[in-house]
């Protein structure tokens, strides 16, 4: 058998010592090692737990939407014959005015985000996820994702709520609409 070095084109990003064979510098952190497979057994005897949390938190968060902005919500990616993760809500507000990174510039005191953490170099672009899920456009171009955590209250959803009414009152106001 040939060695690895050989064989498979791999080439090192970082250059030092001569760890596993030349492809790697340094010494492994033993300490983080352990405290991630200790985090790592923490969320899964909690698992249950935190799901259920999480998704009570966004289904309030869903259900005000709703409240607020009645026939001015879709949800996107929200279908019966589908399970969703329980931390995420993907949602547009619907009109012209309302561009997901328009509303995303007016808010105040909250982070909400427009898609994918790995497609944040494309803000102004509609999702593709979205588009091949069948989202039009005009609704996907105004989408907007919320994400909680284990520890989100409620509260934390009303103060969410508020900043993107605010928002989405200060668009209307706008003169550029």
């Amino acid at each position: 058998m040939k060695s690895p070095s050989k064989e498979t084109p791999l080439y090192p990003v970082l250059f030092g010592g001569g760890q596993e064979r030349g492809f790697r510098p340094g010494t492994e952190n033993t300490g983080m090692i352990a405290g991630l497979g200790e985090a790592a057994q923490l969320v899964v005897e909690n698992l249950e737990t935190y799901s259920t949390h999480m998704r009570k938190i966004r289904d309030y968060l869903e259900k005000r939407l709703v409240e607020i902005f009645s026939d001015q919500i879709s949800f996107n990616g929200k279908f019966d014959t589908s399970e969703r993760i329980p931390n995420t809500s993907n949602f547009s507000i619907l009109g012209p005015s309302f561009l997901g990174y328009r509303v995303l510039s007016r808010l105040k005191a909250t982070q909400v985000s427009l898609g994918a953490a790995c497609h944040s170099d494309q803000q102004f672009a509609p999702s593709r996820i979205l588009l091949a899920m069948g989202i039009g456009n005009e609704v996907a171009c105004n989408a907007l994702r919320v994400s909680v955590g284990r520890e989100t209250t409620l509260n934390d959803i009303n103060v969410v709520l508020d900043d993107v009414l605010q928002a989405v009152a200060s668009l209307k106001n706008s003169p550029n609409g």
